[in-house]
């Protein structure tokens, strides 16, 4: 069983399989050769792994973050950005860094902010004489704040499958996406200040107070969103809902620059994006079912135990397998596959649920922007209009400081006894 589960995967991705259907054929070969499961199952735990309230607010969130940008919204909180740190060195990398963290206060998908930040900032940059495999980076490791920032659909997910408060894993992940967001654009201005990157022109009160005016509107929509979520006005998917009717109105009645074509391509787009979240969700229900049944699970527990009962040990033992795990596996499908396995070995040791929600989900973002599967530097890459080989170097400072982070957010809550 675990040569399918895990060499036959790996060896699917390898070959370029999508994902989702990679993790169902190995999920459905394992039951049917090494278990007495019937794979009628299989298709029920496809539908069951889908059928959930909180889920719902995938679609939302992901195409409240398309409407933004096809309303012209997001363009304006890069003008924004732009004057508030643009004219620091390298200034265009801590606009990127705060352009995709107020993005992914909405969207909540880092491939999305990936993608629609990276559209409008990466050839601005290159104009500017940016390098290629530095606009790559900097847009990559900016997007995996989404992540962690609510209304991130990878902190749904997780609280979706370990049962912990969805409405405790977005305030928590206020706090730790600003810390992170606030490394990256420290971290761009030392490289800066090393490559000698250029400064923008600094602006005049009067510019910076129009760009704020724009972007003012734009700003409160999260503000709206996680802070109804927060004092219980609704929930996170109703959160979605309201997301979308916000962007909605500014874009198409407040800033008019909403079409009818606009709209239909953002449906577009957004239907393909979570066509493909949801079908690596389904499958990953299925790769959880062969990991329990054929015992694995029990083995990866027992193995960890094994080492030691150390917390600390078994929090590094876990970040490690989680490094590992997000290269090659799609982070939502890693939610799924894993927390189950993870969760009872770490709370036995006395580790809160919401706290290690917010590990994994760190643990993952690393993986979006970590070679050779990291969907969110294979796009920057492309846009950037280089191989992802090139941005090997302009990456290691990066994650570098990611991975330090993590250790942060591993260890810093236990030693100051925040859970």
């Amino acid at each position: 069983m675990p040569a399918i589960l895990g060499g036959g995967l790996a060896a699917l991705l390898v070959i370029g399989l999508p994902i989702g259907v990679a993790i169902a054929l190995c999920s459905m070969a394992g039951l049917y050769f090494f278990t007495d499961v019937p794979l009628t199952m299989a298709a029920q735990q496809m539908i069951s792994g889908m059928r959930s309230f909180p889920l719902l607010a995938i679609p939302l969130f992901v195409l409240a973050g398309s409407i933004m940008n096809a309303g012209g919204i997001t363009r304006r909180l890069i003008d924004f950005a732009t004057a508030l740190v643009g004219q620091m060195r390298g200034g265009l990398a801590a606009v990127n860094i705060v352009t995709n963290m107020i993005f992914g206060g909405v969207s909540g998908s880092a491939v999305a902010d990936a993608s629609s930040v990276g559209r409008l900032m990466i050839p601005q940059m290159l104009r500017r004489k940016y390098t290629p495999g530095f606009s790559a980076s900097v847009t990559a490791i900016g997007s995996t704040v989404a992540l962690i920032l609510p209304p991130s659909i990878t902190l749904i997910i997780y609280g979706v499958t370990a049962q912990a408060s969805i409405a405790d894993l977005f305030f928590q992940g206020i706090f730790f996406g600003l810390g992170f967001g606030l490394v990256y654009i420290i971290t761009g201005y030392v490289i800066a200040r090393v490559k000698k990157l250029p400064a923008e022109e600094r602006v005049s009160t009067g510019v910076m107070f129009r760009s704020f005016r724009d972007a003012l509107l734009a700003l409160t929509l999260p503000v709206i969103v996680l802070g109804g979520i927060r004092i219980g006005a609704f929930t996170a998917t109703e959160g979605g809902a309201v997301a979308v009717a916000v962007a909605l109105i500014l874009g198409g009645v407040v800033y008019r620059e909403l079409t009818v074509k606009r709209i239909i391509k953002a449906l577009r787009e957004s239907a393909i994006l979570v066509a493909t979240i949801m079908l690596i969700i389904a499958t990953a229900k299925i790769y959880s079912l062969a990991l329990v049944m054929g015992g694995v699970a029990d083995q990866i527990a027992s193995s960890v135990l094994g080492v030691t009962t150390n917390t600390l040990l078994i929090l590094l033992l876990v970040n490690i397998l989680l490094l590992l795990v997000g290269t090659v596996v799609e982070g939502n499908a890693a939610i799924i596959i894993f927390t189950p396995i993870l969760l009872p070995i770490v709370t036995a040791v006395g580790v809160d649920p919401v706290h290690f929600g917010l590990i994994v989900v760190v643990n993952l973002a690393i993986g979006l922007v970590t070679p050779p599967a990291g969907i969110c530097i294979l796009i920057t890459s492309k846009i950037a209009g280089i191989q992802l080989e090139h941005t090997l170097r302009d990456l290691v400072p990066w994650l570098s400081v990611a991975i330090a982070s993590l250790m942060v957010v591993t260890y810093g809550p236990l030693l100051v006894g925040m859970y």
